[in-house]
Order: structure tokens, then C-alpha cells, then sequence
């Protein structure tokens, strides 16, 4: 069934200090007030929607992919989609699905997918491409439902469409589904293969529900262990629970540095989150 892709012409500057910016995508434009602080039952925006503070918060729109046995409330979460081409089958990592080359300027494209797939599966996903002679990643805005078939059409964001021609036969193609689609708490085992999407701060992580997920400015984490109390203890890491370490103590992925002044003997927990 084709998926009607919107194309939002407009931002919204609210009077509370914050622009929300709407890619394409197939969730109609919707003008509501963003509530940062409580998660959605519907889709009210695009994945990916970015909500911007005068202050420099940064926040991202996502779907919840788990409910959170352990309150999220400061603590970070991760993108719960494994890799394309790994045991799992969150993306597709093959080649097209297609009896003749695809044009220059195709909006669509077929993946040969076996996967059943929900509609706008791959919404705000990204598509990377390996015609003949160099490498092109694109914004994938939707795709449609597929069940019981071999193949999944998605629908490119950009409406220019492809920048070369795509030999069926010789174009590996690697689809990934959006970093917000499956927002889920750390996990307790492999923690260490996980990269933060950022700060939920609703106080509930419903399965299927969706909300707000900080990546930039001002935020409290609850520390491993708090630090900036010895010198030189300035960077912030993701711990395997959500919560944050001294990147001497946890080495895993970069989130931010401390904001604050801290004194010998006395850290803190505010850090400056830097995820985009």
C-alpha cells in the first residue's frame, strides 16, 4: 500500500523558548505543544523530530521500545536495534529487489527484505547505497507495510531522489532502521556493545509509547559514582546501568563533560550532554 510522505514547510517557535523542527515523514505535521516531561500513547511526531531550547537543550522525538523495569529518570537510554546483517533482523544488509537498474531521481527502491515489516518500518532510517565507484547514504522518510513477501519499498527523503544510477545485479544496499525507533534501557548482559540515544526525562518508559530524548545541554545523570571531587576528573561516560562514570573508570562511550566548578573531596552530577 503506498505511504503518503508529508513535507513540513514550517517551524514551530513556541513561547516557552523552544523551535521544534519536522522532517518528511509520513506523520502529518502536528503543531501541539511538545511536553517534555510525559510520554505519548500516539505518534504526534515525526521520529527524529528535533525540539530545540533557547538555553541549548536538545531533544529528539523517539519510540519507547521496551517498559522500563527500572526507573528511567536519570539515567540514559540506548538505541535498541542491532546492526544490519547480525543474527537479528531489526535492518537489511543485501540487495536490491528489482528486474532493471534503478534510475537517477527514484524516490522508491525495493529492498529484497524477507522480513515481514509494519508500515514506516524504516521511518527516519538511513539507507546506505554502494553503486559502482563511491558510497551515498540517504534519509529513508517511510516504507511500506510487508507481510508474507520478499521485498520492502521504501521511500526516499530527499525528493531529487537518487544521485546515480543503481545496477540491480552489483549495488549492495544496507537499510537501518531510525537510532529513536527503539529507544530501550541498558540491558543487563552486552551493555558494552551499546550506544546512548540520551536522557528520557518522562518519569514512565511504556513499550510502543513515545516522547522526548535529550542529546544536548544541561542535564543531571545519576553518577556510577560521583566525581570532579580529584582533579582532572572532567568527562563523562555511559556506565552499563544508564548511569554516568570517570571515563578512567568506565571507557565505553563519551556523553559529556561536568558543568560545574567542583572543589577536592566534593563532585557533582550536572553534566553538558554532547550526543549531537
Amino acid at each position: 500500500m503506498t505511504v503518503t510522505i508529508y513535507n513540513p514547510r514550517h517551524k514551530l517557535i513556541d513561547d516557552l523558548g523552544m523551535v521544534l523542527w519536522m522532517p518528511r515523514s509520513p506523520i502529518a505535521p502536528n503543531l501541539a505543544k511538545p511536553d517534555i516531561y510525559a510520554q505519548n500513547a500516539q505518534q504526534l511526531y515525526p521520529l527524529g523530530s528535533k525540539l530545540e531550547f533557547a538555553d541549548g537543550r536538545v531533544f529528539r522525538y523517539a519510540r519507547w521500545g521496551e517498559t522500563a523495569t527500572t526507573p528511567t529518570i536519570a539515567r540514559l537510554v540506548c538505541n535498541g536495534n542491532l546492526v544490519p546483517g547480525s543474527a537479528a533482523t531489526n535492518g537489511y544488509e543485501g540487495s536490491l529487489d528489482a528486474t532493471s537498474d534503478v534510475a537517477i531521481g527514484s524516490t522508491t527502491l525495493v529492498l529484497n527484505d524477507t522480513t515481514d515489516r509494519v508500515e514506516n518500518w524504516y521511518e527516519d532510517g538511513m539507507l546506505a547505497t554502494f553503486p559502482s565507484g563511491h558510497y551515498v547514504e540517504y534519509r529513508i522518510a517511510g516504507s511500506e507495510a510487508a507481510t508474507s513477501v520478499d521485498d520492502v519499498t521504501i521511500y526516499l527523503d530527499d525528493p531529487n531522489g537518487l544521485q546515480t544510477l543503481h545496477v540491480v545485479n552489483s549495488t549492495g544496499v544496507t537499510a537501518y532502521p531510525s537510532i529513536f525507533s527503539n529507544v530501550q534501557y541498558m540491558p543487563t548482559t552486552n551493555s558494552e556493545y551499546d550506544s546512548a540515544v540520551g536522557m528520557i526525562l518522562a518519569d514512565t518508559m511504556t513499550s510502543a509509547y513515545y516522547g522526548w530524548v535529550q542529546r544536548k545541554g544541561r542535564c543531571i545523570v545519576t553518577p556510577t559514582a560521583y566525581f570532579g571531587d580529584s582533579a582532572n576528573e572532567r568527562m563523562a561516560q555511559m556506565h552499563s546501568d544508564g548511569t554516568i562514570a570517570l571515563k578512567a573508570a568506565d571507557a565505553t562511550h563519551t556523553v559529556g563533560y561536568l558543568t560545574q566548578k567542583t572543589v577536592s573531596g566534593y563532585g557533582d552530577l550536572e553534566i553538558w550532554l554532547t550526543l549531537e
